[in-house]
């Protein structure tokens, strides 16, 4: 392939041209020049077939100027990638020069350039658990081939490396910050303007950072043409994740020793979305003990898991069953799913023989694994990373400590607090505030008493860690987390837990009595669990009887290519409508049929629809006139009445109004925050997540994008779903994917990859259901294709001309796999997660575009 076209060279003198003419053929170059863009942006909507651009204005050479160099880092661990810049460089007949670099268009003036059309490279925000992350997407063209003036061809070439950063980062697991930096390219200065603008990032005399970035920071240097911007993702690492503290947590309560026996009432219960004060479900008391026995006075609203043998001593009381490996009591037939069912009685009385207990029991179907204890990572927290730090007391912000003296409150609003205690740590009458988190590590005992979080109470915003040889004391109601495998635990009476207590034997000796004291109830926040505490097998009797639904995941895959639009001008481009149509400030019919915008920014048009409802459409917004019925120019504006006009603009896009993002939103809304979890992903010529799959519905609402750019693989966007449902996936759970796309994939060797995903879809029992949008513009959508993945997995395939009905039918979906009027039964999913972020928050994929002449 030959790399450069024929070049012309225009000597210009003084006077050939005047400024009006050369700015006359700066402007008509510059349309071609969006043009050109956007061609390529359509490119591969359907298939690779050439598209024809035109230079009537402009020629040139292709050339390599620079490289742009993406580095993703976790604060100690690097990784990079870098591509090189393949540019169009041009001067058109006025003299003017420009250029075609990574997707950009620029306009350039002497060592100045400008960019006429944005580079493909988009910095935004992310809705997670803990606040907003940066993200970042970086789709360069690379282009090859000939170029001249007078008419072309355009066709984008398959690239098997288009993905993400998949390659990078294999031992990084959360994206601190990321690095970009664009070097020996002879447009820095326009690069410096538009990086500088996109990421709000702040000058810099220096970029080299270590750790974390609090804000984003720019750098030029001009002598080496390099700008480097360095932006936040997810920011700090967790300090225990340094050091390998993994926290296993399944329950609200866990405990551990040999001989136990509870004799007081425990109330166990777990709730979602971080608010004990929302619905909420039976939770469960894990005893990893060898005999655990629950006497007469014993009442427990919950589930106690047993990891031995579970019996009785008298009568006691569960709602709604119990577990054990083993369970010491009378023989009650079996449940409708085959599994035996025991009665707890008195250990003296014999079947009949006396009175007959309540409670009901049944044999685990596995045993559960034992908790660690986490001492030397404690030990070398404190010995290496917290040693030396001044002692934390008073009010506490954001910083690193060592020792305590006096606690009132803490304060992570600006980054987590980390504190180091060598010794006993009493904290009573605490507050802790902020959206990051207080975390304590300490050798030594621990007294808790008084501790809440504000504003909420969301436990996930403090923990405290301790060795196996502290003795846990909880005097008084707790919100946060204790992490203290081994360690001895006592609760006193009319105790309430907002969070969760992993700790080691609360039987003091003698008669083996728990010193768990009466009224005691712990609220578990299931966004904590990171491991099960039951098997599916398990769980299924706890539904057995019950009017419920089981929970569902419902992962969205939407298409984004191009053809979707509404083929939006950017900031940079002017409007260029097929034709104009003048309005009058009285009210009239709208004139056409067609879409159409307001073509000028400094005139406000109105249109009325039937009820009477009017909106006012600013510089260049889109409407369609099938939801209108009139028309006028806004009559107050500041200088008075001003003639204005309409651009006709013949195709919208299959989507311009994204109303699959109002379907998907909508389907959101109808489900149990409680329980169900969503994921969203979104395919171009590449694939990518929305919001991984989780419990927080809200952040993955506010997720939902409609953008529209490049070809269609569909492919890619249900592998990334699926790559994801991998890590995050359980069993306890119905599994649905609802797939849209308005095309065929653009690279047929696409439709073998989806053969294989549907396969998948169906081994991970997942139910695929495919949407064909049979809109305005495109070729055939493969219904034959959409159906049969849709078919193997034991879904539907539906299909609609009208983006208006994707509402009623992403709905009706989602009716058909589950009753959404029902109670979702109790959630056993793992949801907290220490999370991999570094296949999905910077996200690179390089297109190439070969160009005939």
């Amino acid at each position: 392939m030959v790399f450069l076209g024929a070049t012309t060279v225009y000597v210009v003198g003084m006077g050939a041209f005047d400024a009006a003419e050369s700015q006359a053929y700066g402007e008509q170059s510059q349309r071609e020049l969006r043009q050109f863009d956007s061609t390529i942006s359509s490119l591969g909507v359907q298939d690779d077939t050439p598209a024809p651009v035109q230079f009537n204005n402009l020629d040139g050479e292709l050339i390599s100027d620079g490289q742009i160099e993406v580095t993703v880092s976790d604060g100690y661990v690097n990784d990079s990638r870098s591509i090189e810049l393949e540019t169009l460089v041009a001067t058109d007949k006025g003299g003017n020069e420009f250029a075609y670099q990574a997707g950009g268009a620029w306009d350039v003036s002497g060592d100045r350039a400008t960019a006429v059309s944005d580079p493909n490279l988009r910095y935004y925000y992310e809705s997670t658990e803990d606040g907003q992350a940066g993200r970042v997407d970086i789709v360069p063209v690379t282009l090859t081939g000939t170029v001249g003036t007078g008419e072309h061809t355009v066709r984008e070439i398959p690239n098997p490396d288009t993905d993400s950063f998949e390659s990078l980062g294999e031992d990084i697991e959360v994206v601190s910050y990321t690095t970009v930096e664009v070097s020996g390219s002879s447009y820095h200065h326009g690069w410096y303007n538009f990086l500088k603008d996109e990421f709000d990032a702040t000058d810099a005399n220096n970029c080299e950072v270590s750790n974390s970035v609090d804000e984003n920071i720019i750098c030029h240097d001009e002598s080496e043409e390099t700008v480097t911007v360095v932006a936040n993702v997810d920011g700090e690492e967790p300090l225990r994740e340094l050091v390998d503290i993994e926290p296993t947590v399944r329950s609200g309560l866990y405990i551990d020793g040999e001989t136990g026996t509870l004799k007081s009432s425990l109330s166990m219960n777990a709730y979602g979305n971080h608010s004990s004060d929302g619905d909420d479900s039976p939770g469960f008391l894990l005893a990893n003990y060898d005999e655990f026995h629950l006497h007469n006075h014993a009442d427990i609203e919950g589930v106690p898991v047993v990891n031995g043998e579970l019996g009785s001593k008298g009568n006691p009381s569960i709602s709604p069953i119990g577990y054990g490996v083993a369970v010491n009591g009378t023989p009650q037939g079996e449940s409708e799913s085959g599994k035996k069912l025991y009665r707890l009685d008195s250990e003296n009385e014999g079947e009949g023989k006396g009175v007959e207990g309540t409670a009901l029991a049944t044999e685990l179907s596995q045993p559960y694994t034992d908790v660690d204890p986490i001492d030397d990572k404690i030990d070398r927290l404190l010995t290496s990373y917290l040693s030396g730090k001044p002692s934390a007391d008073g009010d506490v912000s954001t910083g690193m400590y060592s020792g305590e003296d006096g606690i009132d409150s803490t304060d992570s609003s600006d980054g987590n607090v980390n504190i180091g205690v060598d010794g006993s740590l009493d904290l009573s009458d605490v507050e802790i505030t902020g959206n990051n988190r207080t975390n304590f590590y300490v050798d030594g005992n621990v007294e808790l008493s008084d501790v809440e979080i504000q504003p909420d109470d969301r436990a996930d915003s403090l923990w405290v860690y301790a060795t196996s040889d502290s003795t846990i004391t909880i005097e008084d109601d707790f919100q946060g987390v204790v992490y203290a495998p081994g360690a001895d635990l006592e609760i006193k009476d009319d105790v309430t837990i907002d969070g969760a207590v992993i700790a080691g034997d609360a039987a003091e000796g003698g008669d083996d009595t728990l010193e768990i004291g009466d009224d005691v109830q712990i609220n578990f926040d299931r966004s904590l669990r990171s491991a099960t505490p039951l098997s599916e097998e398990d769980t299924d009797l706890l539904f057995e009887y019950s009017d419920t639904r089981p929970p569902v995941d419902v992962t969205f895959v939407l298409d984004r290519s191009g053809s979707m639009g509404p083929h939006n001008p950017t900031s940079w481009s002017a409007y260029e409508p097929d034709y104009e149509i003048d309005i009058g400030e009285e009210w009239e019919p709208i004139p056409t049929d067609e879409p159409f915008r307001n073509t000028h920014d400094w005139k406000s048009i109105q249109v009325r629809d039937d009820d009477g409802t009017i909106r006012t459409l600013e510089h260049r917004d889109f409407v369609h006139p099938d939801d209108w019925t009139e028309i006028r120019v806004h009559p107050y504006h500041q200088f008075g009445y001003i003639p204005g006009s309409i651009g006709i603009y013949p195709h919208p896009g299959n989507d311009p109004t994204n109303q699959r993002v109002e379907a998907t939103r909508n389907v959101i809304d109808e489900l149990d925050p409680s329980a169900d979890r969503v994921g969203v992903y979104d395919f171009a010529s590449s694939g990518r997540a929305l919001h991984p799959l989780s419990d927080d519905l809200e952040s993955a609402k506010e997720s939902v994008v409609g953008t529209a750019y490049g070809g269609t693989n569909m492919a890619a966007g249900l592998e990334a779903a699926l790559n994801d449902y991998a890590t995050r996936g359980t069993d306890d759970r119905e599994r649905i994917v609802i797939l849209l796309s308005d095309g065929k994939n653009s690279n047929t060797a696409n439709d073998e990859r989806m053969d294989e995903l549907a396969d998948r879809s169906d081994d991970l029992d997942y139910t695929l259901h495919t949407v064909g949008l049979d809109a305005l513009e495109h070729d055939s959508i493969p219904e034959d294709k959409l159906e049969g993945w849709a078919t193997e997995t034991g879904g539907n395939y539906y299909q609609t001309a009208d983006p208006d009905e994707l509402l009623d039918l992403f709905e009706e979906i989602v009716d058909e796999e589950i009753d959404l009027d029902m109670d979702t039964q109790m959630q056993l999913a793992v949801n907290y997660d220490t999370g991999s972020t570094a296949n999905y928050a910077v996200h690179v994929s390089e297109r190439t575009v070969e160009i005939d002449h």
